[in-house]
């Protein structure tokens, strides 16, 4: 494993109600219709691609599914949960499309030739935001579709829906013990933030968020981060994304004397791609360097000549990325 240079500064499944999905579109069967509780939904042995909505304090946040056909069985299959970044989910920014973005649409190629299933997050579009830009990067609006406690929110909903997917015949689409957690940018920010083992933060702890000299706390509509699922996620795959969130997790990585000032440790192990040419690269290693004291389970790779959103791009870092998360995934799930 290719190590990150260092630094230059050196619930329990969602505790809601409950989760409702409606199937809107199938493959072979457009027509169909099935609303219900999650332990309820039956696919069809043909299903392909459909989008589901998991209901998420009281916004229905749509997830498309792909669910591989090309394998020597009809599963359980690990899964993958895919957080869009600052730029959204759907292809030219049309929800009502239901197309995927050019960037997904090979990431679910990739999954499902590998008899993965996929299962992509829109965190924005019923949070009446369209990209994370202007207004919506900065506080106080940023907390509407925060990185740091509402995307998590939909990633352990996305885990729920996947571990309780059945076929008509009961048999479970997904194995539930390995599905993983992928992320882009502001993605991979909820990716870390998801995995955040709340069981080794101070009881004390306050969660918080600055900026611009102005905090933010419970009554700004700051929450604290969801305990670990009794199922959690296997892993988790972090690209190019920030590391400070506002200072969510404490004081900054960069700063100094911040290994019992900044509470982020992951439940479940992490492969970071970090590209050299970003201006969020400083602070993901510095948290880096702070999580390898901490003996955290963190991998990483850097790529020395990439930019940010480098997966978008045509060059050889992004298809040696995505092979190595591929490889990576694997291995935790015992599958080479």
């Amino acid at each position: 494993m290719k190590r990150h240079p260092k630094s230059s500064k050196n619930l329990n499944l969602l505790l809601f109600l409950g989760i409702f999905i409606s199937i809107v579109s199938c493959s072979n069967d457009r027509s169909s219709l099935l609303d219900g509780q999650i332990e309820d939904v039956k696919l069809s042995a043909t299903t392909t691609d459909t989008v589901v909505y998991a209901l998420v304090d009281n916004v229905k946040v749509p997830v498309y599914l792909s669910i591989p056909k090309e394998c020597s069985n009809n599963g359980p299959f690990p899964a993958v949960v895919v957080m869009h970044g600052s730029y959204g989910l759907w292809y030219q920014n049309s929800p009502d499309s239901k197309t995927l973005s050019g960037q997904f649409k090979e990431w679910q190629t990739i999954l499902a030739q590998n008899c993965i299933v996929s299962a992509f997050v829109d965190s924005y579009t019923e949070r009446g935001v369209i990209t994370r830009t202007g207004k919506w990067a900065e506080l106080p609006n940023n907390i509407r579709i925060s990185a740091q406690f509402v995307r998590p929110r939909d990633a352990n909903a996305t885990l729920a829906l996947l571990q309780n997917l059945k076929y008509e015949d009961g048999a479970s689409v997904v194995r539930g013990e390995d599905i993983a957690l992928l992320g882009f940018s502001d993605g991979a920010t909820s990716v870390a933030s998801t995995l955040i083992d709340t069981d080794k933060v101070p009881e004390d702890f306050e969660w918080t968020q600055s900026d611009d000299g102005k905090i933010y706390d419970a009554s700004d509509g700051i929450l604290s981060p969801q305990p670990k699922p009794e199922l959690g996620f296997s892993a988790g795959v972090f690209y190019y994304g920030g590391s400070v969130g506002y200072n969510y997790w404490g004081k900054h990585p960069c700063g100094l004397e911040v290994l019992d000032e900044n509470v982020f440790y992951p439940y479940a192990p992490m492969l970071y791609h970090i590209p050299g040419n970003d201006n969020l690269t400083e602070n993901t290693l510095c948290m880096l360097n702070l999580l390898e004291e901490k003996g955290a389970p963190v991998e990483s790779y850097f790529y020395n000549d990439a930019d940010h959103s480098f997966d978008y791009d045509d060059i050889p870092e992004s298809k040696l990325a995505r092979n190595r998360t591929i490889a990576w995934l694997k291995e935790v799930w015992s599958m080479n």
